[in-house]
Protein backbone atom coordinates (compact mmCIF):
# COMPACT_ATOMS: atom_id res chain seq x y z
CA UNK A 1 0.00 0.00 0.00
CA UNK A 2 1.86 2.98 -1.23
CA UNK A 3 0.05 6.34 -0.85
CA UNK A 4 2.76 8.04 -2.88
CA UNK A 5 2.21 5.85 -5.92
CA UNK A 6 0.42 8.56 -7.93
CA UNK A 7 2.09 11.65 -6.46
CA UNK A 8 4.43 12.38 -9.35
CA UNK A 9 1.76 11.74 -11.92
CA UNK A 10 -0.63 14.15 -10.22
CA UNK A 11 1.78 16.96 -9.53
CA UNK A 12 2.32 18.02 -13.15
CA UNK A 13 -1.31 18.96 -13.90
CA UNK A 14 -1.57 20.76 -10.58
CA UNK A 15 1.57 22.72 -11.28
CA UNK A 16 0.39 23.58 -14.76
CA UNK A 17 -2.80 25.01 -13.30
CA UNK A 18 -0.78 27.09 -10.89
CA UNK A 19 1.32 28.41 -13.73
CA UNK A 20 -1.75 29.34 -15.72
CA UNK A 21 -3.39 30.96 -12.71
CA UNK A 22 -0.36 33.10 -12.06
CA UNK A 23 0.40 34.24 -15.59
CA UNK A 24 1.95 37.64 -15.62
CA UNK A 25 -0.80 39.92 -16.80
CA UNK A 26 -3.58 38.46 -14.66
CA UNK A 27 -4.38 39.80 -11.24
CA UNK A 28 -2.60 36.72 -9.84
CA UNK A 29 -4.80 36.04 -6.80
CA UNK A 30 -3.07 34.33 -3.92
CA UNK A 31 -3.01 30.57 -4.15
CA UNK A 32 -3.77 30.62 -0.45
CA UNK A 33 -7.27 31.81 -1.29
CA UNK A 34 -7.73 29.00 -3.74
CA UNK A 35 -6.74 26.51 -1.06
CA UNK A 36 -8.60 28.30 1.74
CA UNK A 37 -12.12 28.66 2.98
CA UNK A 38 -13.50 30.62 0.04
CA UNK A 39 -15.38 33.90 0.05
CA UNK A 40 -15.14 34.33 3.79
CA UNK A 41 -11.33 34.17 3.85
CA UNK A 42 -9.69 36.50 6.36
CA UNK A 43 -8.21 39.79 5.15
CA UNK A 44 -4.56 39.93 4.20
CA UNK A 45 -2.09 40.28 7.04
CA UNK A 46 -0.04 42.82 5.11
CA UNK A 47 -0.41 45.33 2.33
CA UNK A 48 2.47 45.77 -0.09
CA UNK A 49 3.17 48.74 -2.26
CA UNK A 50 4.06 47.27 -5.65
CA UNK A 51 5.72 49.35 -8.40
CA UNK A 52 3.57 49.99 -11.45
CA UNK A 53 4.24 48.22 -14.76
CA UNK A 54 4.88 50.61 -17.65
CA UNK A 55 2.97 50.35 -20.90
CA UNK A 56 6.00 49.45 -23.03
CA UNK A 57 6.97 46.58 -20.74
CA UNK A 58 3.35 45.48 -20.61
CA UNK A 59 3.27 45.34 -24.42
CA UNK A 60 6.49 43.29 -24.71
CA UNK A 61 5.42 40.84 -22.03
CA UNK A 62 1.96 40.53 -23.60
CA UNK A 63 3.54 39.71 -26.95
CA UNK A 64 5.84 37.19 -25.32
CA UNK A 65 2.85 35.59 -23.60
CA UNK A 66 0.88 35.44 -26.87
CA UNK A 67 3.81 33.77 -28.61
CA UNK A 68 4.29 31.28 -25.77
CA UNK A 69 0.61 30.32 -25.84
CA UNK A 70 0.95 29.24 -29.50
CA UNK A 71 4.27 27.47 -28.78
CA UNK A 72 6.32 30.01 -30.75
CA UNK A 73 9.24 29.91 -28.34
CA UNK A 74 11.62 31.91 -30.55
CA UNK A 75 9.13 34.77 -30.75
CA UNK A 76 8.53 34.64 -26.98
CA UNK A 77 12.25 34.62 -26.23
CA UNK A 78 12.88 37.52 -28.60
CA UNK A 79 10.33 39.68 -26.80
CA UNK A 80 11.68 38.65 -23.41
CA UNK A 81 15.17 39.48 -24.63
CA UNK A 82 14.01 43.01 -25.43
CA UNK A 83 12.70 43.32 -21.88
CA UNK A 84 15.82 41.84 -20.31
CA UNK A 85 18.15 44.24 -22.13
CA UNK A 86 16.58 47.22 -20.40
CA UNK A 87 18.41 48.57 -17.38
CA UNK A 88 15.50 50.54 -15.97
CA UNK A 89 13.15 47.71 -14.98
CA UNK A 90 11.51 47.91 -11.58
CA UNK A 91 11.19 44.88 -9.32
CA UNK A 92 7.65 44.01 -10.42
CA UNK A 93 8.60 44.09 -14.11
CA UNK A 94 11.66 41.90 -13.42
CA UNK A 95 9.48 39.42 -11.54
CA UNK A 96 6.95 39.16 -14.36
CA UNK A 97 9.74 38.75 -16.91
CA UNK A 98 11.20 35.80 -14.97
CA UNK A 99 7.76 34.36 -14.51
CA UNK A 100 7.32 34.26 -18.27
CA UNK A 101 10.75 32.61 -18.65
CA UNK A 102 9.65 30.01 -16.11
CA UNK A 103 6.46 29.35 -18.03
CA UNK A 104 8.38 28.76 -21.25
CA UNK A 105 10.97 26.49 -19.61
CA UNK A 106 8.25 24.50 -17.93
CA UNK A 107 6.53 23.98 -21.29
CA UNK A 108 9.82 22.58 -22.60
CA UNK A 109 10.13 20.19 -19.61
CA UNK A 110 13.26 22.10 -18.66
CA UNK A 111 12.49 21.99 -14.95
CA UNK A 112 15.95 23.02 -13.80
CA UNK A 113 15.71 26.33 -15.67
CA UNK A 114 12.05 26.74 -14.68
CA UNK A 115 13.05 26.45 -11.03
CA UNK A 116 15.89 28.93 -11.50
CA UNK A 117 13.52 31.41 -13.15
CA UNK A 118 10.91 31.06 -10.40
CA UNK A 119 13.62 31.53 -7.80
CA UNK A 120 14.46 34.82 -9.54
CA UNK A 121 10.79 35.84 -9.27
CA UNK A 122 10.64 35.47 -5.51
CA UNK A 123 13.98 37.22 -5.01
CA UNK A 124 12.44 40.48 -6.18
CA UNK A 125 11.35 42.96 -3.48
CA UNK A 126 7.83 44.31 -3.05
CA UNK A 127 6.11 41.46 -4.91
CA UNK A 128 2.31 41.37 -4.83
CA UNK A 129 1.47 38.89 -2.12
CA UNK A 130 -0.64 36.78 -4.50
CA UNK A 131 2.24 36.47 -6.97
CA UNK A 132 4.71 35.50 -4.26
CA UNK A 133 2.29 32.98 -2.76
CA UNK A 134 1.50 31.22 -6.03
CA UNK A 135 5.16 31.20 -7.12
CA UNK A 136 6.40 29.76 -3.83
CA UNK A 137 3.82 26.99 -3.96
CA UNK A 138 4.75 26.23 -7.57
CA UNK A 139 8.40 25.97 -6.52
CA UNK A 140 7.38 23.66 -3.69
CA UNK A 141 5.82 21.30 -6.20
CA UNK A 142 8.63 21.57 -8.72
CA UNK A 143 11.22 20.69 -6.10
CA UNK A 144 9.03 17.77 -5.06
CA UNK A 145 8.79 16.61 -8.65
CA UNK A 146 12.57 16.77 -8.98
CA UNK A 147 12.88 14.70 -5.77
CA UNK A 148 14.64 17.55 -3.98
CA UNK A 149 12.48 16.94 -0.96
CA UNK A 150 14.33 19.08 1.55
CA UNK A 151 14.12 22.12 -0.72
CA UNK A 152 10.45 21.36 -1.29
CA UNK A 153 9.88 21.21 2.46
CA UNK A 154 11.72 24.48 3.03
CA UNK A 155 9.77 26.21 0.28
CA UNK A 156 6.48 24.93 1.67
CA UNK A 157 7.42 26.32 5.09
CA UNK A 158 7.89 29.71 3.43
CA UNK A 159 4.49 29.32 1.76
CA UNK A 160 2.78 28.64 5.06
CA UNK A 161 4.42 31.80 6.37
CA UNK A 162 2.64 33.99 3.82
CA UNK A 163 -0.54 32.05 2.98
CA UNK A 164 -3.79 32.72 4.78
CA UNK A 165 -6.50 30.23 5.64
CA UNK A 166 -4.90 27.33 3.75
CA UNK A 167 -7.10 24.36 3.00
CA UNK A 168 -6.12 20.75 3.68
CA UNK A 169 -4.14 20.00 0.51
CA UNK A 170 -0.92 21.85 1.42
CA UNK A 171 -0.81 19.94 4.69
CA UNK A 172 -1.10 16.67 2.78
CA UNK A 173 1.73 17.81 0.53
CA UNK A 174 3.85 18.47 3.61
CA UNK A 175 3.05 14.94 4.86
CA UNK A 176 4.00 13.48 1.47
CA UNK A 177 7.36 15.24 1.64
CA UNK A 178 7.96 13.83 5.12
CA UNK A 179 7.11 10.41 3.71
CA UNK A 180 9.72 10.76 1.00
CA UNK A 181 12.25 11.88 3.61
CA UNK A 182 11.28 8.86 5.75
CA UNK A 183 10.43 11.21 8.60
CA UNK A 184 7.34 9.22 9.44
CA UNK A 185 6.65 10.56 12.91
CA UNK A 186 6.68 14.16 11.65
CA UNK A 187 4.31 13.23 8.82
CA UNK A 188 1.45 12.31 11.13
CA UNK A 189 0.57 15.80 12.36
CA UNK A 190 0.09 17.40 8.89
CA UNK A 191 -2.38 14.67 7.92
CA UNK A 192 -4.33 15.15 11.14
CA UNK A 193 -4.32 18.91 10.51
CA UNK A 194 -5.61 18.39 6.97
CA UNK A 195 -8.46 16.21 8.25
CA UNK A 196 -9.39 18.75 10.92
CA UNK A 197 -9.31 21.67 8.48
CA UNK A 198 -11.41 19.79 5.93
CA UNK A 199 -14.01 19.06 8.60
CA UNK A 200 -14.09 22.71 9.73
CA UNK A 201 -14.34 23.98 6.16
CA UNK A 202 -16.94 21.38 5.17
CA UNK A 203 -14.68 19.82 2.55
CA UNK A 204 -14.56 16.22 1.44
CA UNK A 205 -12.28 13.88 3.38
CA UNK A 206 -10.13 11.89 0.97
CA UNK A 207 -9.30 8.22 1.10
CA UNK A 208 -5.63 8.73 0.29
CA UNK A 209 -5.15 10.96 3.33
CA UNK A 210 -6.05 8.08 5.60
CA UNK A 211 -3.93 5.67 3.56
CA UNK A 212 -0.96 7.98 4.04
CA UNK A 213 -1.66 8.30 7.75
CA UNK A 214 -1.86 4.53 7.99
CA UNK A 215 1.54 4.13 6.33
CA UNK A 216 3.12 6.43 8.90
CA UNK A 217 1.68 4.43 11.80
CA UNK A 218 2.67 1.16 10.15
CA UNK A 219 6.25 2.27 9.55
CA UNK A 220 6.42 3.31 13.21
CA UNK A 221 4.99 -0.12 14.20
CA UNK A 222 2.14 1.65 15.97
CA UNK A 223 -0.28 -1.16 15.22
CA UNK A 224 -3.17 -0.06 17.49
CA UNK A 225 -3.36 3.19 15.51
CA UNK A 226 -3.07 1.26 12.24
CA UNK A 227 -6.14 -0.70 13.31
CA UNK A 228 -8.01 2.48 14.30
CA UNK A 229 -7.29 4.16 10.97
CA UNK A 230 -8.26 1.06 8.98
CA UNK A 231 -11.55 0.90 10.85
CA UNK A 232 -12.18 4.54 9.94
CA UNK A 233 -11.33 3.83 6.30
CA UNK A 234 -13.66 0.83 6.16
CA UNK A 235 -16.55 2.93 7.45
CA UNK A 236 -16.23 5.30 4.47
CA UNK A 237 -14.54 3.21 1.79
CA UNK A 238 -15.62 -0.40 2.07
CA UNK A 239 -13.06 -2.16 -0.11
CA UNK A 240 -11.58 -5.62 -0.24
CA UNK A 241 -8.01 -4.54 0.47
CA UNK A 242 -8.96 -2.74 3.68
CA UNK A 243 -10.87 -5.71 5.09
CA UNK A 244 -7.90 -7.98 4.40
CA UNK A 245 -5.41 -5.50 5.84
CA UNK A 246 -7.46 -5.02 8.99
CA UNK A 247 -7.95 -8.76 9.32
CA UNK A 248 -4.18 -9.27 9.06
CA UNK A 249 -3.56 -6.60 11.69
CA UNK A 250 -6.01 -8.24 14.07
CA UNK A 251 -4.14 -11.49 13.53
CA UNK A 252 -0.82 -9.81 14.24
CA UNK A 253 -2.23 -8.38 17.46
CA UNK A 254 -3.60 -11.77 18.52
CA UNK A 255 -7.28 -10.88 18.07
CA UNK A 256 -8.07 -14.04 16.12
CA UNK A 257 -11.86 -13.79 16.48
CA UNK A 258 -11.93 -10.35 14.85
CA UNK A 259 -9.45 -11.53 12.23
CA UNK A 260 -11.71 -14.43 11.25
CA UNK A 261 -14.87 -12.31 11.30
CA UNK A 262 -13.43 -9.77 8.84
CA UNK A 263 -11.95 -12.42 6.57
CA UNK A 264 -15.25 -14.29 6.50
CA UNK A 265 -17.06 -11.03 5.71
CA UNK A 266 -14.70 -10.46 2.80
CA UNK A 267 -15.44 -13.99 1.55
CA UNK A 268 -19.19 -13.50 1.78
CA UNK A 269 -18.81 -10.23 -0.15
CA UNK A 270 -17.15 -12.17 -2.97
CA UNK A 271 -13.80 -10.48 -2.47
CA UNK A 272 -11.74 -13.64 -1.96
CA UNK A 273 -10.82 -15.07 -5.35
CA UNK A 274 -7.21 -16.15 -4.86
CA UNK A 275 -5.89 -19.54 -3.84
CA UNK A 276 -3.91 -18.09 -0.94
CA UNK A 277 -7.00 -16.30 0.39
CA UNK A 278 -9.08 -19.49 0.45
CA UNK A 279 -6.23 -21.28 2.19
CA UNK A 280 -5.84 -18.48 4.75
CA UNK A 281 -9.54 -18.51 5.57
CA UNK A 282 -9.53 -22.30 5.87
CA UNK A 283 -6.63 -22.16 8.29
CA UNK A 284 -8.45 -19.50 10.32
CA UNK A 285 -11.46 -21.83 10.50
CA UNK A 286 -9.17 -24.62 11.73
CA UNK A 287 -7.69 -22.34 14.38
CA UNK A 288 -11.22 -21.44 15.46
CA UNK A 289 -12.01 -25.17 15.77
CA UNK A 290 -14.59 -25.15 13.00
CA UNK A 291 -13.03 -27.82 10.74
CA UNK A 292 -16.21 -28.52 8.76
CA UNK A 293 -16.21 -24.92 7.45
CA UNK A 294 -12.53 -25.25 6.58
CA UNK A 295 -13.13 -28.54 4.76
CA UNK A 296 -16.12 -27.30 2.78
CA UNK A 297 -14.26 -24.14 1.72
CA UNK A 298 -11.15 -26.05 0.62
CA UNK A 299 -13.28 -28.69 -1.12
CA UNK A 300 -15.12 -26.02 -3.10
CA UNK A 301 -11.94 -24.13 -3.92
CA UNK A 302 -10.11 -27.22 -5.17
CA UNK A 303 -13.12 -28.46 -7.14
CA UNK A 304 -13.62 -25.09 -8.84
CA UNK A 305 -9.92 -24.64 -9.59
CA UNK A 306 -9.65 -21.54 -7.40
CA UNK A 307 -7.33 -23.26 -4.94
CA UNK A 308 -4.14 -24.64 -6.45
CA UNK A 309 -3.90 -28.40 -6.56
CA UNK A 310 -0.77 -28.76 -4.44
CA UNK A 311 0.28 -31.30 -1.86
CA UNK A 312 -0.04 -28.78 0.98
CA UNK A 313 -3.55 -27.71 -0.03
CA UNK A 314 -4.85 -31.27 -0.31
CA UNK A 315 -3.21 -31.96 3.04
CA UNK A 316 -5.12 -29.04 4.62
CA UNK A 317 -8.36 -30.46 3.23
CA UNK A 318 -7.56 -33.91 4.60
CA UNK A 319 -6.64 -32.47 8.00
CA UNK A 320 -9.92 -30.55 8.11
CA UNK A 321 -11.99 -33.65 7.39
CA UNK A 322 -10.01 -35.68 9.92
CA UNK A 323 -10.51 -33.04 12.62
CA UNK A 324 -14.19 -33.10 11.75
CA UNK A 325 -14.05 -36.90 12.31
CA UNK A 326 -14.95 -37.52 8.70
CA UNK A 327 -12.24 -40.08 7.87
CA UNK A 328 -14.05 -41.35 4.80
CA UNK A 329 -14.15 -37.83 3.31
CA UNK A 330 -10.51 -37.31 4.24
CA UNK A 331 -9.32 -40.28 2.21
CA UNK A 332 -9.65 -38.75 -1.32
CA UNK A 333 -7.84 -35.62 -0.15
CA UNK A 334 -5.07 -37.68 1.44
CA UNK A 335 -4.78 -39.75 -1.74
CA UNK A 336 -4.33 -36.57 -3.80
CA UNK A 337 -1.78 -35.19 -1.36
CA UNK A 338 0.14 -38.45 -1.16
CA UNK A 339 0.24 -38.75 -4.95
CA UNK A 340 1.85 -35.31 -5.18
CA UNK A 341 4.43 -35.99 -2.46
CA UNK A 342 7.87 -37.54 -2.85
CA UNK A 343 7.79 -38.55 0.81
CA UNK A 344 5.90 -41.56 2.13
CA UNK A 345 4.60 -39.68 5.16
CA UNK A 346 1.20 -38.91 3.68
CA UNK A 347 0.82 -42.49 2.47
CA UNK A 348 1.13 -43.64 6.06
CA UNK A 349 -1.51 -41.13 7.16
CA UNK A 350 -3.70 -42.49 4.38
CA UNK A 351 -3.03 -46.04 5.59
CA UNK A 352 -4.09 -45.04 9.08
CA UNK A 353 -7.35 -43.55 7.77
CA UNK A 354 -8.08 -46.78 5.91
CA UNK A 355 -7.28 -48.68 9.11
CA UNK A 356 -9.77 -46.56 11.05
CA UNK A 357 -12.44 -47.52 8.51
CA UNK A 358 -11.46 -51.23 8.55
CA UNK A 359 -10.44 -51.03 4.89
CA UNK A 360 -7.65 -53.52 5.38
CA UNK A 361 -6.37 -54.07 1.84
CA UNK A 362 -6.34 -50.32 1.11
CA UNK A 363 -4.48 -49.85 4.40
CA UNK A 364 -1.87 -52.44 3.35
CA UNK A 365 -1.39 -50.88 -0.10
CA UNK A 366 -0.99 -47.34 1.30
CA UNK A 367 1.40 -48.44 4.06
CA UNK A 368 3.59 -50.39 1.63
CA UNK A 369 3.71 -47.41 -0.74
CA UNK A 370 4.71 -45.10 2.10
CA UNK A 371 7.49 -47.44 3.24
CA UNK A 372 8.66 -47.79 -0.36
CA UNK A 373 8.90 -44.00 -0.83
CA UNK A 374 10.78 -43.54 2.42
CA UNK A 375 11.78 -40.14 3.86
CA UNK A 376 9.75 -41.01 6.96
CA UNK A 377 9.96 -39.56 10.44
CA UNK A 378 8.86 -42.88 11.97
CA UNK A 379 9.23 -45.87 9.66
CA UNK A 380 8.54 -48.05 12.70
CA UNK A 381 5.01 -46.65 12.94
CA UNK A 382 4.47 -47.44 9.27
CA UNK A 383 5.45 -51.03 9.89
CA UNK A 384 3.16 -51.18 12.92
CA UNK A 385 0.19 -50.02 10.79
CA UNK A 386 1.13 -52.44 8.01
CA UNK A 387 1.46 -55.35 10.44
CA UNK A 388 -1.90 -54.59 12.09
CA UNK A 389 -3.77 -54.49 8.75
CA UNK A 390 -2.06 -57.68 7.50
CA UNK A 391 -3.05 -59.39 10.72
CA UNK A 392 -6.71 -58.51 10.11
CA UNK A 393 -6.53 -60.44 6.80
CA UNK A 394 -4.85 -63.40 8.56
CA UNK A 395 -1.58 -62.74 6.77
CA UNK A 396 0.36 -63.87 9.84
CA UNK A 397 3.77 -64.40 8.27
CA UNK A 398 3.82 -61.01 6.54
CA UNK A 399 2.39 -59.32 9.63
CA UNK A 400 5.13 -60.83 11.81
CA UNK A 401 7.76 -59.60 9.34
CA UNK A 402 6.34 -56.06 9.57
CA UNK A 403 6.31 -56.14 13.38
CA UNK A 404 9.86 -57.50 13.44
CA UNK A 405 10.94 -54.52 11.31
CA UNK A 406 9.19 -52.17 13.75
CA UNK A 407 10.85 -53.95 16.69
CA UNK A 408 14.26 -52.68 15.54
CA UNK A 409 13.25 -49.17 16.63
CA UNK A 410 13.39 -48.83 20.42
CA UNK A 411 10.35 -46.53 20.34
CA UNK A 412 8.12 -49.36 19.06
CA UNK A 413 9.96 -52.35 20.48
CA UNK A 414 7.64 -53.16 23.39
CA UNK A 415 4.48 -52.78 21.34
CA UNK A 416 5.93 -54.73 18.41
CA UNK A 417 6.95 -57.66 20.64
CA UNK A 418 3.46 -57.80 22.10
CA UNK A 419 2.02 -57.96 18.59
CA UNK A 420 4.49 -60.66 17.58
CA UNK A 421 3.45 -62.77 20.56
CA UNK A 422 -0.19 -62.18 19.68
CA UNK A 423 0.39 -63.08 16.01
CA UNK A 424 2.23 -66.26 17.07
CA UNK A 425 -0.57 -67.26 19.45
CA UNK A 426 -3.26 -66.59 16.86
CA UNK A 427 -1.31 -68.47 14.23
CA UNK A 428 -0.94 -71.43 16.64
CA UNK A 429 -4.63 -71.28 17.54
CA UNK A 430 -5.55 -71.20 13.84
CA UNK A 431 -3.39 -74.24 13.08
CA UNK A 432 -4.89 -76.14 15.96
CA UNK A 433 -8.39 -75.23 14.81
CA UNK A 434 -7.66 -76.40 11.29
CA UNK A 435 -6.18 -79.63 12.55
CA UNK A 436 -9.23 -80.27 14.69
CA UNK A 437 -11.51 -79.67 11.73
CA UNK A 438 -9.60 -82.21 9.65
CA UNK A 439 -10.11 -85.01 12.15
Amino acid sequence: MDPMRNSRRLILPVTALLLAAGLLLDAAPSYAQGMGSGDDAAPRRETRKTPAMRERIYTLLSEAQACAEIDDVDCAMENLGDVRERDDLNSYEVALMWQMYAFIYFGQDNYREAIRAYEMVIQQPDLPLGLETSTVFTLTQLYFQQEDYQQSLDMLARWFGIAENPGPDPYILRAQIYYQLQRYREGIEPVLQAIEIAQIQGKELKENWYRLLNVFYYELEDYPNVIDVLRTIINSWSKREYFLQLSAMYGQEGESDKQLALYETAFEAGWLQRSSEYVNLSQLFLQAETPVKAALLMQAGLSEGIVESTESNWRILAQAWQLAREDEKAIPALSHAAGLSDSGELNLRLAQSHQNLAQWQDCIDAAREGLRKGELRRADQGNMILGACLFELDEYTQARTAFEAAEKDTRSRTNARSWIQYVNSEETRERQLQAALRR
